[in-house]
């Protein structure tokens, strides 16, 4: 609408000039020659599509989510960085070791960051997702629980497989041992045997 006025007052004042000009040239005795105006290139009328609100949630999940896909591939990274430092590196050099320091800083606060804004966003000025947010953080804390819940579960699990494991391995090492044992007495025992045979008969 204030794209229309303009043009309107545009061409208003255009029309005044040309007429302020006009009257000027006849008092000096010269007729005016007249001049085509340019047309005005009409405004086309711009369709709105109507609100979705069901489409603009999706819309912001859709984004969330990907930003929350970045922020456990950065979180991977972080860790990968972690596990790489605490294995030693002979070939480590201080710029290595800095750069990797530095990178590791800039990244969680750039994450930090993020995360604030989204908040902010999401709660202080989106009206109706301040629900949304508190709601998906206290699922994803129910989430978390579960997850950590599983995992230590599963590390039990682990623990369990791999100490039977170890203790067949030694079960079957002591049988070894003891059929080794069993065997080398036997033969000595014939071999005893053998000689007292021997001795015997001499």
């Amino acid at each position: 609408m204030e794209v229309k006025a303009t043009v309107d007052e545009a061409v208003g004042i255009g029309k005044e000039i040309y007429g302020f000009w006009g009257t000027l040239a006849k008092l000096f005795g010269g007729a005016p020659t007249p001049v085509a105006p340019k047309p005005v290139a009409q405004k086309k009328k711009e369709k709105y599509k109507a609100y979705d609100e069901t489409q603009a949630t999706a819309d912001i999940v859709k984004h969330l989510t990907k930003f929350w896909t970045l922020q456990d591939e950065l979180n991977d990274f972080l860790r990968a960085e972690e596990n790489r430092a605490k294995v030693y590196d002979p070939n480590a050099k201080n710029a290595d070791m800095m750069a990797s320091a530095m990178n590791r800083i800039l990244c969680q606060q750039q994450m930090e960051k993020l995360s604030a804004e989204i908040r902010e966003i999401m709660v202080y000025q989106t009206p109706g997702l301040a629900d949304i947010y508190t709601q998906t953080y206290a699922m994803r804390g129910a989430i978390q629980e579960e997850q950590e819940k599983a995992r230590l579960a599963k590390e039990a699990k682990e623990r369990q497989t791999l100490w039977q494991q170890r203790e067949k391995q030694r079960n079957l090492q002591a049988k070894l041992a003891g059929l080794l044992v069993t065997s080398i007495f036997l033969l000595y025992l014939w071999l005893w045997l053998s000689l007292l045979s021997r001795w015997r008969q001499t």
